[in-house]
């Protein structure tokens, strides 16, 4: 899994189920970790994908709100 995909998977449950979230975030840091220990990445990729992560996670959360606002 790219780290990118598992911080906004996680970033996205969080408000939702909190102590699911909370599991979700100890996978989802081994993968940002190794990553980097096996040499796919550097750090600067890593903390690009999860600023887009926690992006994508927030812009799916509040799709629908600004769909309906302007629908409406």
């Amino acid at each position: 899994m790219a780290p990118y995909a598992a911080v906004a998977f996680t970033a996205a449950v969080i408000p939702a189920w909190p102590w699911a979230g909370a599991a979700c975030a100890v996978p989802t840091v081994l993968v940002a970790v190794e990553r980097v220990h096996s040499g796919g990445h550097y750090p600067s990729d890593v903390a690009a994908g999860a600023v887009i992560g926690v992006a994508a996670a927030a812009l799916v959360r509040t799709a629908p709100r600004l769909l309906l606002r302007h629908l409406v």
